[in-house]
């Protein structure tokens, strides 16, 4: 055999050995699961975080090839914090909080929301008979949540203003602890503290509704570094969230009873509040971005921001791209 024909024959098994190894190789990674990644998760205690709730029981994050670590927060507006601190890559949120972040420069995106309802009673001792006898009254609530943005309008359905009151902003976790201690007279949240404060004893206590004054957004959150060095893995969230959203309106009792566990809710109240919350995983984007401009000129109007801020482009703020492709689109 030449030397040049045996070269050719070496060559050859050479490409064949090449061949074969590079299929085995692509076998057994194939065979073998990709690693899990780890995700950071923001949870508020309130009903309209369900799907996130379902997400957890059943493992819908797993399922997307998840590692969840979730923390849960007495707020929106604390989850927030905790996302701008880097202790959790996406949580709950109201987009009030989110407008309070965009006027001050932080890159908080929000890139799908789980509901739109009307969050909000307010609950008062007995001498306060109306909304309208919150005039002169210490009056709990929020301050940079949707809380916050209600009170107000509150105030003004009712010809009042926030000078008119005693405004007393406290963390959630105190609000009942401080009606009762004769702190405050009244504070303006939603469940699970409404039936807290209401269990006091129903001669101290009830809850007066203002209907059709505002209906929140409870948002998905994450920040705009996160959308561009992990967008797969929000994705995936997304995806896993879609998943829980399915399981809700399959068995919105079962749903419900979880969430009540979940928050330390009685069952009953959760099931009576869940038609009202209107669970659907969704991004509105124009009518979205509309009512952040809307919050963001009553922050500026009333003064509830520096002097200098500016007012973001909110079309930046809600991102679509990712849940588009979560939904398949």
């Amino acid at each position: 055999m030449t030397s040049s024909k045996w070269t050719a024959g070496l060559r050859a098994n050479v490409r064949r050995i090449g061949a074969a190894l590079a299929m085995a190789v692509a076998v057994a990674g194939a065979a073998t699961p990709s690693r899990a990644q780890d995700i950071t998760i923001g949870e508020g205690i309130a009903l309209g975080w369900a799907q996130f709730f379902v997400a957890d029981h059943d493992k819908t994050w797993q399922k997307q090839g998840l590692t969840p670590k979730a923390t849960t927060f007495a707020s929106g507006r604390l989850v927030l914090d905790a996302l701008v601190g880097g202790g959790v890559v996406i949580g709950t949120a109201a987009e009030t909080p989110v407008v309070f972040a965009a006027l001050n420069g932080l890159p908080v995106r929000i890139i799908g929301t789980l509901n739109r309802h009307e969050p909000f009673d307010l609950v008062a001792i007995n001498a306060i008979k109306t909304a309208k006898d919150i005039k002169g009254r210490r009056i709990g609530y929020s301050q940079g949540t949707n809380a916050h943005y209600y009170l107000l309008k509150l105030l003004a359905s009712e010809g009042l203003t926030l000078s008119d009151i005693t405004p007393v902003s406290l963390n959630p976790g105190d609000f009942v602890s401080s009606l009762s201690g004769g702190a405050i007279d009244a504070f303006i949240w939603t469940e699970p503290h409404l039936s807290q404060a209401l269990a006091q004893g129903p001669d101290r206590f009830h809850i007066i509704r203002s209907p059709g004054l505002y209906s929140t957004y409870s948002s998905i959150i994450t920040l705009q570094s996160t959308i561009d060095s992990k967008p797969d893995l929000l994705v995936k969230a997304l995806k896993a969230l879609i998943e829980a959203d399915d399981i809700i309106r399959r068995d919105p009792d079962a749903a419900a009873a979880l969430t009540a566990e979940r928050i330390k809710l009685d069952p009953a109240v959760a099931r009576a509040f869940w038609p009202r919350a209107n669970f659907r995983l969704a991004l509105d984007k124009p009518e979205l971005v509309a009512e952040l401009k809307r919050q963001a000129a009553w922050a500026v109007e009333n003064k509830l921001v520096r002097p200098d801020a500016k007012v973001p482009d909110f079309d930046t703020v809600v991102v679509q791209d990712l849940f588009e492709r979560a939904r398949g689109n």
